[in-house]
């Protein structure tokens, strides 16, 4: 153990206490077999092997799923929007499978040298993290493949995740309305400007969830006219729910311009970050259904980052 932490300190080599953790217990007296690395290096293979083998199993059952639906389904908004959060999900376990099973081939069993055996140990480790991220990210996927064919066939699914969804947006407005509730409490906001910043970002991006989620609703009600069973009372609420965020977005939107009026420097404040606000809005309009929310999310947390925009 001495030896190999002293060669690599000795090369300038970054040396990570985990994988000399990792050296030491696979050490005998302090000392590396190199049998020891080999049987390491043997199970890292092994459970590559068996974790692609789940994934191409899991990919399997999701080609099935997806080539049993509709033709007419398929093609709208939120089954397409599903199928290729999927495709995405296995490309990304497959490609970095791909770079483990490089790894493993270009990692000698059985370094000659000691550096050698911590640059092996090191990527050894590596590999191991990289296949237990897969293994873990495939059984949400296998969970979600079995919420998705649910989805695929029962209204009621349908229905109830219609409604989980305008009561997550509906937490985005209500950051709002606390950023507008801080800014009217006479000047209560630490910066205001930077309070109604944050809000207006928010407004604009759930203006573009108001346009996919009408046009999701709009899909979900053609879509249970080809069921069995009445499900008007239940469109109708989710209708009414809708309309009730969207109100309320209107409220927020006047309360802004209302808000502007009384922050100092207003105008001064908003034209040194006009460029920012105008290529944050150009990368939202340029979105259409179905639209990547998680991709917005990032947008917005790349937004408030660079304007230095604190919720708290």
């Amino acid at each position: 153990m001495s030896t190999i932490r002293e060669r690599a300190e000795d090369d300038d080599v970054d040396v990570s206490e985990d994988v000399l953790t990792a050296i030491e217990d696979r050490a005998d007296d302090g000392r590396l077999a190199l049998d020891a690395l080999a049987e390491w290096h043997r199970t890292c293979r092994e459970a590559h092997r068996t974790t692609a083998a789940d994934v191409d199993a899991a990919e399997s059952q999701f080609h099935a799923l997806r080539e049993s639906i509709d033709p007419v389904d398929r093609d709208t908004n939120q089954v397409r929007a599903r199928v290729e959060e999927y495709d995405d999900q296995f490309d990304a376990m497959r490609s970095a499978l791909a770079t483990t099973a490089d790894r493993l081939e270009s990692t000698p069993e059985r370094p000659a040298a000691p550096l050698a055996a911590y640059e092996t140990a090191a990527q050894l480790q590596r590999a191991e993290h990289v296949v237990h991220e897969v293994g873990h990210s495939l059984h949400h996927v296998e969970e979600g493949l079995e919420t998705f064919e649910a989805w695929l066939h029962e209204p009621a699914v349908r229905l109830d995740e219609f409604g989980d969804e305008l009561e997550g947006f509906e937490r985005y407005l209500d950051n709002t309305e606390e950023l507008l509730d801080r800014l009217e409490a006479d000047g209560d906001a630490d910066e205001p400007f930077d309070a109604w910043l944050a809000a207006h970002h928010l407004q604009r991006m759930m203006a573009l969830v108001f346009e996919e989620l009408r046009a999701d609703l709009a899909e979900l009600e053609t879509w249970l006219e080809e069921r069995d069973g009445d499900h008007g009372d239940e469109v109708e609420r989710l209708r009414d729910r809708l309309d009730e965020l969207a109100a309320r977005h209107e409220a927020c939107s006047d309360r802004l311009d209302a808000a502007a009026a009384g922050i100092e420097g207003f105008d001064e404040k908003r034209a040194a970050v006009a460029d920012s606000l105008a290529a944050f809005e150009l990368e939202l309009d340029d979105r259409e259904p179905p639209v990547d929310w998680e991709a917005v999310e990032e947008l917005m947390q790349s937004q408030f980052a660079e304007l230095g925009i604190r919720l708290r």
